[in-house]
């Protein structure tokens, strides 16, 4: 994973959400089974999940995952995985998806902060 890019989706995050200081990130990127326990385990998932992301500024990519939804998109997968990266900012924000109204307006942030 280019850590410029990373990076880059990161500035544009904070220019987009002004307010935010003092926010620590980290990004870590699992295997299936390890995502598969802590999306059970703190989620309430079943089965491995492609992005998890803890208030305390954790953010986990399964990179399998990242994969699998890459080929099914027709995307490069390193375009999937900044996008679950801008995901799971956008979460430690307090954007949530549990209406359509609410994944629009997620979903709209996440596309202009990976450009």
């Amino acid at each position: 994973m280019p850590h410029k890019a990373l990076l880059r989706v990161f500035e544009r995050f904070l220019k987009s959400e002004r307010e935010l200081s003092g926010l620590n990130v980290t990004v870590v990127f699992i295997g299936e089974k390890k995502m598969q326990g802590l999306n059970e385990t703190w989620k309430g998932g079943i089965g491995p999940t492609d992005v998890l992301t803890f208030d305390y500024g954790d953010i986990y990519i399964c990179k399998k995952v990242a994969e699998r939804n890459a080929k099914a998109d027709h995307i490069p997968v390193v375009i999937e995985i900044l996008n679950l990266f801008a995901h799971g900012l956008l979460h430690l924000k307090g954007y949530t998806h549990e209406t359509d109204k609410k994944y629009a307006v997620m979903m709209e942030k996440m596309k202009k902060i990976v450009g």
